[in-house]
């Protein structure tokens, strides 16, 4: 019994494999292309599969932020030429350089699978340089003001010393009442 299930997951297996292999036979290539015309930024996303335009095939344009990609609006369409096109806008924040790092994706596709295509463009507002703050009320715990740190050092140690003090009057205590029961 155990013989026949395992024949038929196997073959179910094989069956499947070979449709997988089917469906992804086909390969695309996808390019980027970055253009301003009349103050617009533009990302035009090429995609051709030998040598042929591929048409309706959704893409996912997005640019990478620290820990993943951010996508720029939804998802765009390819044409009958195999391009589509997004807007960029002017506020995004690039790296130091303000170089952005854009990513083009297609997950998924029932003829050509998932792919992607990655290119920089430099369209994004650089990072800002980071002063060094002065002391203030707002400041973190390095910036903060000089009679705030004395004063709340001078607050926990008087909170301390006060303990401490107590813990050594109820030795005292303990040694008077010893020597009150000897008597």
């Amino acid at each position: 019994m155990k013989l026949y299930k395992y024949l038929i997951t196997l073959s179910a297996g094989l069956l499947f494999a070979s449709v997988i292999a089917f469906a992804q036979e086909k390969v695309a290539d996808m390019s980027l292309s970055f253009d301003t015309v009349d103050s617009v930024r533009t990302c035009k996303v090429t995609i051709k599969s030998e040598g042929a335009p591929v048409a309706d095939v959704s893409v996912r344009v997005a640019v990478q932020r620290l820990y993943t990609y951010m996508p720029m609006g939804k998802d765009i369409t390819t044409d009958e030429n195999g391009e589509a096109t997004i807007e960029f806008p002017y506020d995004l924040p690039g790296d130091d350089a303000g170089v952005l790092h854009v990513l083009a994706k297609v997950e998924d596709d029932e003829n050509y699978g998932s792919f992607e295509a990655k290119a920089d463009v430099n369209w994004g507002t650089p990072k800002a340089k980071i002063s060094k703050a002065e002391r203030s009320l707002a400041g973190s715990r390095g910036n903060a003001p000089v009679y705030f740190i004395v004063a709340s050092i001078l607050i926990i140690s008087g909170i301390w010393g006060t303990l401490v003090y107590v813990v050594l009057q109820v030795f005292k205590i303990r040694k008077i009442s010893k020597h009150l029961h000897k008597n």
